[in-house]
């Protein structure tokens, strides 16, 4: 049995996370900028929502990237 086929949709679930963490921090971003209470608090707390998002973006895309290349030296051993 081939296990390279299951394994090739982990790395594609952890780049589907961070993309999600990206489009929701860009959503709550603008959303606790137009309708937070005071000015300042608003503005730091949407730009900590963005720099988060982001942040889970490139950490889920790290670890795609880290279980892809796994599986490929694994595949690679076994041939």
């Amino acid at each position: 049995m081939n296990s390279e086929k299951p394994l090739k949709y982990i790395p594609l679930a952890f780049k589907g996370l961070g993309l999600i963490s990206a489009v929701l921090g860009l959503v709550f971003f603008i959303i606790i900028l137009v309708g937070g209470g005071t000015p300042d608090a608003p503005r730091a707390t949407s730009i900590l929502a963005l720099i988060l998002g982001f942040f889970y973006l490139l950490f889920f895309w790290t670890i795609a990237e880290v279980i892809g290349l796994l599986i490929r030296i694994e595949a690679n051993t076994r041939n």
